[in-house]
């Protein structure tokens, strides 16, 4: 199984962490909190036992309270989630047994309904998910087979397969993004070519290749990018690269070609940067990574498609996933080693304060590995 890719960094070639053992699955915990208007909802997988947990989010101080957990399949495997752009549908990729879940979320209370699940095909090992502004179409990253999984999101929220994309140089696709509005693009981060790669959307949905480009530039060539986010307005894309250590960034062209611009070092060399996340803070737009084996967060300000390094804040345990709410006010990591997620609030300056390490599962289960993470409003 090809989840959770790291990189051997005394030579720079890749290697994969051993899968956890599986503890016995926690049963879903009774709801903690009741939602209200002031609440929002967070959604987390559980690599290590095989679960999806559910937290209501405080939208004034950002705290959490466990909800409950669903079983999502196979263990080790959960990975990747999404939610559609209306926030109604929920959708969980498992890398163990190659299946996409479905989920129909209710936004006033925030409950999940199981509504099916497709298989992604024999050894796919699939990873990430992104859809299209639109809601229209789902796609996924397959590690185990080089390709990118298509499908069609009906309106009961079930999946319709629409082929996959495969060939032009993919390897092993890890990190998957959606770029803003109807002309965005769909941009891939290929760990096993070192390439990131964009897409335009076809009217039916399929993939068209645009561009490929090294993911440390023409000059430094080929690393192994993991993690990628787009920029709010569509114009930058950034990539984490665990032989570089560094935030790539690459501006969008005509028609959602790329083009490499810099590479900026994250908090510390061989710290592993796993993922990263945009907060588009009223006061600024700042970047942030989880750097996995030195346990920080690095801390990035943004302008224009350039980086600047502010502070790494210490605190994590194994940090992989990384998401921040929509109004940029504070942040979210999965802490693999603990079992938890840890909030931050954002400050004017980008700075992170912690607000709270929430348990991913009731009894808390250290061993439940999260991995990434979604949220509403």
């Amino acid at each position: 199984m090809l989840l959770l890719v790291a990189a051997d960094s005394s030579c720079g070639k890749q290697s994969f962490l051993t899968p956890r053992q599986s503890p016995t699955p926690t049963s879903s915990a009774s709801p903690t909190a009741t939602a209200t208007a002031t609440a929002g909802f967070l959604f987390v997988t559980n690599n290590g036992d095989g679960q999806l947990s559910e937290f209501s989010r405080n939208l004034s101080n950002g705290g959490l309270s466990l909800i409950g957990t669903t079983a999502v399949g196979a263990a080790p495997g959960p990975a990747g989630l999404a939610l559609s752009p209306s926030a109604g549908f929920l959708y969980v990729a498992n890398a163990a047994d190659a299946t996409i879940r479905e989920f129909s979320v209710d936004t006033s209370n925030g409950s999940l309904a199981a509504i099916g699940s497709v298989n992604d095909g024999t050894g796919t090992s699939p990873q990430q998910i992104a859809i299209d502004p639109s809601g229209s179409f789902l796609y996924v990253t397959n590690a185990g087979t080089g390709s990118i999984s298509q499908y069609g999101i009906a309106s009961n929220g079930t999946l319709n397969p629409n082929g996959a994309f495969s060939g032009s140089g993919l390897k092993q696709p890890i990190g998957i993004a959606a770029g803003p509005g109807a002309a965005g693009g769909i941009y891939v981060a290929d760990i096993g070519s070192g390439m990131v790669t964009s897409f335009r959307l076809q009217p039916t949905g399929s993939l068209a290749l645009v561009s490929s480009v090294p993911s440390l530039g023409p000059i430094n060539g080929s690393g192994q990018p993991r993690g990628i986010t787009v920029d709010p307005g569509g114009a930058f894309v950034y990539v984490t690269d665990v032989v570089g250590e560094v935030v790539s960034v690459f501006s969008v062209g005509a028609s959602n070609s790329l083009a490499f611009l810099a590479s900026y070092p994250t908090a510390a060399a061989t710290n592993l940067p796993f993922d990263l996340a945009l907060a588009d803070n009223p006061a600024a737009l700042f970047l942030y990574t989880t750097d996995q084996t030195i346990d920080t967060v690095s801390d990035f300000a943004v302008a224009g498609g350039v980086l600047t390094l502010q502070a790494s804040t210490s605190g994590a345990n194994t940090p992989v996933g990384i998401a921040a709410d929509p109004t940029g006010s504070f942040v979210y990591v999965a802490n693999s080693g603990t079992g938890q997620i840890t909030g931050y609030s954002v400050g004017t300056d980008g700075a992170l304060s912690a607000i709270g390490a929430f348990d991913t599962e009731n009894p808390a289960n250290p061993a439940s590995a999260p991995a990434f993470i979604v949220m509403t409003q």
